[in-house]
């Protein structure tokens, strides 16, 4: 039914350029207008109309229920941004004390302390 608009339209259209009458082009030009203007509407409408979800795929409060507590379950798994950090600063700092003392024991002389492959050379 929408596109009826526009064949209107065009229909309109089609009469301002064979009639001879200033009267009737007048009212053919602003018919056509007309027409064009609810023909947008309408598709625009029932585009709108077709991009609306279904209610039937609404979550309801047992669900928004459920999602919350497995979102707080979550949480509660997960070690906490300062355990983390905790750990993170310690571990740096771990590295830091090693460099530190390979530098010195390099420095001094010694062979660095490196594993190879889990097997003791001597």
């Amino acid at each position: 039914m929408r596109w009826l608009w526009f064949v209107g339209s065009l229909l309109c259209f089609a009469v301002v350029f064979k009639t001879t009458s200033i009267a009737l082009a007048a009212l053919c030009l602003i018919g056509a207008l007309v027409f064009m203007v609810v023909g947008t509407l309408a598709v625009a409408a029932q585009r709108i109309d077709n991009s609306r979800g279904d209610a039937g795929r609404l979550i309801g409060p047992e669900e928004i229920r459920q999602m919350r507590e497995a979102e707080a379950r979550r949480k509660a798994a997960q070690p906490s941004a300062d355990q983390a950090a905790i750990v993170g600063v310690a571990t740096v700092g771990a590295m830091i004390a090693g460099e530190a003392a390979a530098r010195d024991d390099a420095a001094a002389g010694a062979a660095p302390d490196v594993p190879t492959n889990g097997i003791d050379p001597e």
